[in-house]
């Protein structure tokens, strides 16, 4: 239903009650109800949390926070609901929903991201999109602005979550072609200074619309702003979002993280088990989970002597920038999954992880595997291609270049602690495995 009480918003005159400059799109108006979302502490917490957690030991500008990205997002929300409002595709009641989707869609991520996370979704069965949903629907700072402006939460959580009733909804935000990638694939170019990043984004705004399907299109005259967009993201996943140098530093943070919960659970309560965290969420607390909970925590286990001797160990690797090494690094292109291959290369890298173990000085600590396999090209998310009375997915038309581009990239990697990568990669050239 959208809003049920109708507030003044940044569609009725072209303007907010507060414009916030942004280094991507310069100023993005802000409307009353936005600007009330915004200063939560809730929302407020991701301008403490980096987007690309530790990428600035490989990429020095790459500072910028989750809550520029998602200040970003709400901002390419705006154009794309305001064209389609135009079209007659979105109720304008809708547009502030829409846009508060946008500002809030990461509002569930943890300090250092994908570092923790990945230790959150093998340790606790849950994603940072399900605790999004979670913060929306019980967080007291946002339930508060909803009740004042007669927001519905769990109509915000379901257009994050990809499943409300209005199918175009969906797609802002969970498409090949949302706002979310042309937001982090524009700024997170910008900030590392990786080229491949830059998109025709005038274009593909300006262009973009509904096909009679009710899904997102664009003319065939702007297919090349489009394909660029998919180059793009297959460049800034191997240059940036999965960089060799970069992954070892998180595989690094993530080691550290789950011995200080082993050893110093108490340093980081009350978020050190799911129950608790949730908690920390209905209570109001989830605002102090941050990135510099957990860096202030590394200093104090040096600072104060706190942990075992592996564990200072690590975290004076890591703030000295000393990171785990890739002895073994396979990058495969694919138009299928590379389930198979990827069974068989475990077992093989288990088998050089339990040599290994006979080495005098070896300690577990020293081998972490790395494994990835991301979908580059999603057949039922994809863009589709108005050409003449016809619309069909960008996969399907004859003349792009996507046909030819793989749908899969599969990573494996072991890192390995710096003391022992020369004997490791000893142990894999005698298998003939490098």
């Amino acid at each position: 239903m959208g809003l049920t009480v109708r507030v003044k918003t940044s569609l009725d005159s072209g303007k907010g009650v507060k414009s916030i400059y942004d280094e991507v799109y310069g100023y993005i108006p802000v409307s009353e109800v936005e600007l009330k979302v915004i200063e939560t502490p809730t929302v407020q917490r991701l301008r403490r949390i980096k987007q690309l957690a530790l990428a600035w030991y490989v990429y020095p500008g790459a500072l910028h926070t989750r809550f520029s990205h998602s200040l970003g997002v709400m901002h390419v929300i705006g154009i794309l609901v305001r064209k389609f409002i135009d079209e007659g595709y979105v109720r304008r009641d809708d547009y502030e929903l829409l846009r508060i989707a946008g500002v809030l869609h990461d509002i569930g991520h943890t300090p250092f991201s994908h570092a923790i996370e990945s230790y959150m979704t093998q340790a606790f069965r849950i994603r940072h999109e399900e605790l999004t949903t979670y913060i929306i629907e019980t967080d007291p700072y946002l339930n508060e602005v909803f009740s004042e402006y007669g927001i519905n939460p769990k109509e915000v959580a379901s257009v994050i979550r990809g499943n409300h009733k209005e199918p175009l909804y969906n797609m802002l935000l969970s498409s090949d072609l949302d706002a979310d990638r042309i937001d982090y694939l524009l700024r997170d170019s910008l900030h590392t200074g990786v080229a491949y990043g830059m998109i025709d984004i005038d274009r593909i705004l300006h262009t973009i619309t509904v096909d009679k399907d009710g899904e997102l299109a664009v003319p065939s005259k702007s297919i090349q702003a489009v394909e660029n967009f998919y180059l793009a993201r297959m460049h800034m996943y191997r240059a940036v979002y999965h960089h060799k140098t970069i992954a070892a530093f998180q595989v690094m943070m993530r080691a550290i993280y789950e011995m200080i919960l082993s050893e110093l659970g108490d340093y980081l309560e009350p978020f050190t088990t799911l129950p608790k965290i949730l908690s920390s969420i209905r209570k109001g607390e989830f605002y102090l989970w941050d990135d510099n909970l957990i860096a202030g925590t590394l200093n104090l286990v040096l600072v104060r002597g706190l942990g075992s001797d592996v564990l200072r160990e690590l975290i004076r690797l890591l703030l000295n920038r000393v990171g785990y090494k890739a002895v073994y690094d396979v990058v495969k292109l694919s138009q299928e999954p590379l389930s198979t291959d990827r069974d068989e290369v475990v077992k093989m890298l288990n088998d050089v992880v339990k040599d290994l173990s006979g080495y005098v000085g070896f300690k577990e600590y020293m081998t972490i595997p790395y494994m990835e396999e991301l979908n580059l090209v999603d057949e039922d998310l994809c863009v589709k291609v108005l050409d003449k009375n016809t619309s069909v997915r960008i996969t399907e038309y004859n003349s792009s270049i996507i046909n030819t581009i793989p749908r899969f990239i599969g990573i494996i990697r072991l890192y390995v602690h710096p003391n022992i990568y020369d004997k490791a990669r000893e142990v894999l050239l005698s298998k003939g495995i490098i």
